[in-house]
């Protein structure tokens, strides 16, 4: 009966410590995303850090904003050169590497910390849980990867040098598993049945998955397909390249 009594007793005050926690936790959110909204690319770490300890999509949402501000993508202008690929290009392959590269993560001092970067961002967008940050990271982890993969600096990759590694990589299983986790991510947060996205990307990643057996299950086989479209988009099986 003394931990019946006990029970009782004790269960308000950790309903209020958990509410207490919960605001605590929700103004140090609230203070880090105003704080990335203000942040130069050099000060991201410093606000990130301010969710340090908080295992939240909330959380990871603010992980994974402080990427792409690093990366200097709160400033508009950049944001809109990657855009305009597309314009450029058209909804076709050239107008969809043509933004991939622009979206390339540089900011690190070494082509590998750039990709391991760009990898942590779409792990913290992912579970951030935010369809159109999935998108963009897995984006950026696939040019990011890539250019490292290839020794092409990513500050100034072009398209048509991203085509150009995706003809040269498409048959490397490093580049195979990283593109196709990516277009997996990419795929299954934006792309249900009636969906569509910016540069028509669920039209691509669709008929490419359609051609794998093991379909989002094989990661590795889609990645060689959808440089292999990237690089030929007359490749059979290539629909919207």
């Amino acid at each position: 009966m003394k931990q019946i009594k006990t029970y009782s007793t004790l269960m308000p005050m950790l309903i209020l410590l958990a509410a207490c926690g919960g605001a605590k936790t929700a103004d140090k959110i609230s203070d880090a995303q105003n704080c990335l909204d203000q942040s130069a690319p050099s000060g991201a770490a410093v606000c990130v850090a301010k969710v340090d300890g908080i295992d939240s999509p909330g959380a990871d949402l603010i992980r994974c904003v402080g990427k792409f501000v690093k990366e200097g993508f709160n400033d508009p202008t950049k944001l809109s050169t990657a855009m305009s690929g597309l314009s450029a290009g058209g909804n076709g392959a050239a107008g969809s590497t043509a933004m991939m590269a622009a979206l390339a993560f540089s900011s690190e001092a070494t082509a590998n910390l750039n990709s391991q970067s760009s990898q942590d961002a779409l792990t913290f967008c992912n579970r951030s849980k935010s369809k159109g940050l999935i998108l963009l990271s897995g984006l950026a982890q696939t040019s990011t990867t890539l250019a490292a993969l290839g020794a092409i600096n990513p500050a100034t990759m072009t398209g048509a040098q991203l085509t150009s590694l995706m003809t040269t990589l498409a048959s490397n299983p490093a580049a195979q598993t990283a593109v196709g986790s990516a277009v997996v991510s990419m795929y299954t947060s934006n792309c249900t049945p009636g969906a569509t996205t910016t540069g028509n990307y669920c039209t691509q990643f669709q008929s490419v998955i359609a051609t794998i057996p093991g379909g989002t299950s094989d990661p590795a086989s889609i990645g060689n397909k959808i440089m292999t479209c990237y690089a030929v988009p007359t490749t059979p099986g290539c629909t919207g390249f």
